[in-house]
């Protein structure tokens, strides 16, 4: 099927033809904005309480680069 908006399946939501299509298409909108709002909350969190991110990005970076090691040490 092509990919029709989110307008054109609104207008079709009482067709049983397009029902489903037009569900699925308000849960995705619908997880989509959660997802945006969670992104925004954790911005927000962040900005706050003044949250060095850096310094636990650099953490995963040293335990990712520690895993590798131990992998390609093995070979």
């Amino acid at each position: 099927m092509a990919y029709h908006t989110y307008e054109f399946l609104r207008r079709r939501k009482n067709d049983p033809k397009w029902r489903g299509a037009y569900e699925s298409a308000r849960l995705q909108r619908a997880i989509s904005f959660v997802f945006v709002l969670a992104i925004i909350a954790l911005v927000l969190f962040i900005y706050k309480y003044n949250i060095d991110v850096m310094y636990y990005v650099n953490i995963v970076v040293e335990k990712i680069e520690n895993i590798y090691k131990s992998f390609t040490s093995e070979s």
